[in-house]
This record gives structure tokens, C-alpha cells and sequence, in this order.
């Protein structure tokens, strides 16, 4: 923290020493983050993180991570306000290891992963015909969507990029931007069966538009368009990867005690696959996804039943087709294969009670069901559940979003994963992989968890 106040104080007093012009502008400065950490304990000592964004985070994370952001307002030149900002984050690799340097490889059992994720510049005010708008340049978490209590990110194209933010279009707010994503690709083949690793640049050009509807309620409408360019020397590729797209609309409704959103998203082409639990932003390098198409259904909000007891819940529900429609070689051709399908359900409750004034009772449920059909006509089953009650001390335990928040919790882990894989002669409940990994697990966790963010 000292460390953080010396940088705060050198950057107030950098942008309090400019040019005498600006001499009557006092800067704002803005310091704000994220952390989570705790000591845990599970099965064979160890704590798992079992498929958060499916069952619920709530008990259900052993690791520690954190985000420290820093920016400031440096001028104002008459109604223009130019601000600075910066983000740097933290995960540890290996949990409860008292030195951890950031320096190793990631085998490493105290190596950190220490990343730059936002540094960009914000102008306000600098189009003469909309005072409100801003542009902006430089690396930001872009317009991130995300389910707090799954800790999923349904819409994430956070990058390299420029754009104009709050454009007023009729009785609402238009956002435009252009983000370039650059990736080392997975290898591929052409027709002599030959494997080249190559690069793509990816480039996302989005566009979205929140207006409103009624009285608390306002309704979301948003596409992105992935345009895939690659490093390509090779000829006669079968699978080029192809361009791709997301589009999103979504309804967020206020009222008395709490609010609602609704969430429809469209995906086609190669991010399809991200439907189910991602965010559309990755591509399938391969092209075997190139004709795919994805839904999602997702509903989210909070709801005061009564004064003390109130909860947060989310559902999401989401289809695809054309996955992995790839070439095949068959009688020394290669022919179109038959495209996987693939269904997705997931359900998460976090009710509480509140006690005191400063502590409440937490509890959270989730379970989900996942079927993939193989071109084979074979099918995929997996499934999970997981319970978890806490007691937590927060400063305002009414308010479901008051953090920091000290969580004392146990939990319960029930999971299965592929079952067409486990042998029918096998007792499920005992049964595990030659690579240690366990298809039909139970875990029994318990630990105190601190969760922040100011």
C-alpha cells in the first residue's frame, strides 16, 4: 500500500505541474482494483475449482488473484477532459506458497503470473457536436458482460484498440470501436496432409446501441464482426479459418428491490463454440468451425424477498451446431465429415439472510448438464452440482454487492464427466484415470475466503 500511495502521490503531482494554462484544473485521481484470496481445504488436502462458471464460485475458488488500477484526469482544456488509465494484475500459479516471485516457468510451485491488462488514453469531450462523447486508444477491458456469481464473461472482447464511446444516436447512446487481436495458430493441413504452424491477426469491429424502453428498463443491442487474416505462405488449405460473428441483444429491467437481464446471443462461424460458457471472443483457428452457429439464452438479476432475505440467480441455456466439421480422409480422399452438436444447461442460486447489522448467511447452489452428440451418433454426457453455505461479515450485510466481504464456508462437489468413456463394469464412484484425474468425483471443501473491490 505504500508503494501504491508513493505512485498515486507521483501522479498527482506530474499532473499538477503542467503548463500554467492549466494551472486551474485539480485532477482527479482514481485508484480502484479487485482481490480475492483465503486458506482452504478439500480433498487429499488439496482445494479444487471445480467448473466455476458452471456450479457457482461461492466456496468453489483456491486461488488468489487480485487487479490494481490506477488513472487520472491530466487536463482540461475548456469542456475537454483527458484521462489516463492503467491496470496490472496478479494470479498465482501454485496456491499457499509464501514466496511467490513472478519470475520461472509456470511449473515453477512459487511462480505468480503478473499481466498488463489496461493502458489507455480517454478524451472527453473532444467532438464539438456531442460534448458527452469520449475517444479512446490504447489496451481496456472493453464493455465486459460478465455473471458475478459464475465469474463468466458472456461478452468479452477486451484488447488493442481505439474507439468512440457514448455517441448520442435519438434517445440513446451509441459505442463504436475497433479491437486487433494477433495470435500464433494452431497448425493445420492442406491437401498433402502436411502441418504448418502459422499466425493470425484477428480483427473485431463493434458496434453497440443502449436505449431505453420504459421507465427502468433499457434494451441492448450489439454486434461484433471478426475479421480473420492469416500469415499464410501455404497454398491448398482445406480448412481456412473464416470470418465470424456475434450478435447480442439484451433487456435489463429495474424495479422495487432488485433488477433483471435478459440475454439472447447468435454466434456463427468460427467462435460458435463460445456459447457454451465463453465469451465468442476466440476463434477456431482450424476452420473446422467455419459453418457453426451457437445460441444462448441466459437470465440473471437479484430479488428482495423480505427485508433480511434476498438472492442473485442466473441461468443459461445454449445450443450449437457444425462444431469439429472437418475433412476427413476416406478411400484416399478427403470428404466433408458429420459436425458435432452440442446442448448446455446451467443453473446457480446465492440467497442469503441477513443476521446483524455486519453478518449474514450465505448459501449458493448450482448444477448444470452438458451433452455433446459425436458425428458418430455416439453421446457425451456431462454433469455437476454443488452446495455451499457460508457466513460472512461484510460492512452492509443488506446490500447483496457490499464488499470486502469474509467468508467462512464449506461446500460440497459432486461432478461426472464423460460418461460414454467409463467402462460399465467399473464402480463410478471409485473410478479413475490412468492420468489421476477423477471422472466421478465427490469433494467435501471448507475454508475462509476474503473477496474486495473499491
Amino acid at each position: 500500500m505504500k508503494k501504491i500511495s508513493l505512485i498515486a502521490a507521483a501522479m498527482f503531482a506530474a499532473v499538477t505541474s503542467m503548463p500554467a494554462a492549466y494551472a486551474d484544473y485539480t485532477p482527479n485521481i482514481y485508484f480502484n482494483g479487485y482481490l480475492r484470496s483465503g486458506v482452504f481445504h478439500g480433498k487429499g488436502g488439496q482445494m479444487t475449482k471445480f467448473n466455476v462458471n458452471k456450479v457457482g464460485r461461492l466456496g468453489n475458488e483456491n486461488d488468489t488473484y487480485g487487479e490494481i488500477a490506477l488513472g487520472s484526469d491530466i487536463i482540461k482544456v475548456d469542456d475537454t477532459v483527458w484521462t489516463v488509465n492503467s491496470r496490472f494484475t496478479v494470479a498465482d500459479n501454485k496456491h499457499n506458497q509464501d514466496w511467490q516471485s513472478t519470475d520461472g516457468d509456470d511449473s515453477s510451485a512459487n511462480h505468480n503470473h503478473l499481466a498488463l491488462r489496461e493502458l489507455f488514453v480517454n478524451a472527453k469531450g473532444v467532438l464539438d457536436w456531442d460534448k458527452d462523447a469520449s475517444v479512446w486508444v490504447g489496451k481496456r477491458f472493453y464493455k465486459r458482460e460478465d455473471i458475478h456469481i459464475t465469474d463468466m464473461y458472456y461478452y468479452d472482447i477486451s484488447g488493442y484498440g481505439a474507439g468512440l464511446d457514448g455517441l448520442s444516436v435519438g434517445s440513446g447512446k451509441l459505442d463504436l470501436a475497433w479491437i486487433r487481436q494477433d495470435d500464433a495458430a494452431t497448425s493445420y493441413s492442406d491437401n498433402k496432409n502436411t502441418e504448418y504452424d502459422t499466425f493470425v491477426s484477428v480483427n473485431k469491429l463493434d458496434a453497440r446501441y443502449n436505449f431505453p424502453v420504459w421507465d427502468n428498463a433499457n434494451l441492448q443491442i450489439a454486434d461484433t464482426y471478426y475479421i480473420a487474416e492469416r500469415d499464410n505462405k501455404y497454398a491448398h488449405l482445406r480448412n481456412e479459418v473464416k470470418n465470424a460473428n456475434t450478435f447480442d441483444i439484451e433487456l435489463n429491467i429495474g424495479f422495487n428491490g432488485g433488477w433483471n437481464k435478459t440475454i439472447y446471443q447468435w454466434m456463427h462461424g468460427s467462435n460458435a463454440d463460445g456459447v457454451h460458457y465463453g465469451t465468442g471472443n476466440w476463434l477456431d483457428y482450424t476452420g473446422n468451425h467455419n459453418s457453426a452457429n451457437g445460441h444462448r439464452l441466459i437470465n440473471t438479476g437479484d430479488i428482495t424477498i423480505t427485508d433480511n432475505f434476498k438472492l442473485q440467480h442466473v441461468e443459461n441455456v445454449a445450443w450449437s451446431s457444425g462444431l469439429d466439421h472437418n475433412d476427413v480422409k476416406k478411400d484416399n480422399k478427403y470428404v466433408r465429415s458429420t459436425a458435432d452438436k452440442k446442448s448446455t444447461y446451467s443453473f446457480v442460486i446465492r440467497p442469503y439472510y441477513q443476521l446483524t447489522k455486519m453478518t449474514r448467511l450465505i448459501w449458493e447452489a448450482g448444477a448444470y448438464y452438458d451433452v455433446t452428440k459425436n458425428e458418430d451418433g455416439t453421446k457425451n454426457k456431462e454433469k455437476g452440482q454443488k452446495l455451499t453455505m457460508a457466513y460472512g461479515i461484510t460492512p452492509d450485510a443488506s446490500n447483496m454487492w457490499s464488499r470486502p466481504e469474509i467468508r467462512l464456508f464449506a461446500s460440497y462437489i459432486h461432478g461426472t464427466v464423460t460418461e460414454n468413456d467409463v467402462r460399465k463394469d467399473v464402480n463410478l464412484t471409485n473410478y479413475t484415470n490412468k492420468d489421476g484425474s477423477v471422472d466421478y468425483n465427490h469433494n467435501f471443501m471448507f475454508g475462509v475466503q476474503v473477496e474486495a473491490w473499491w
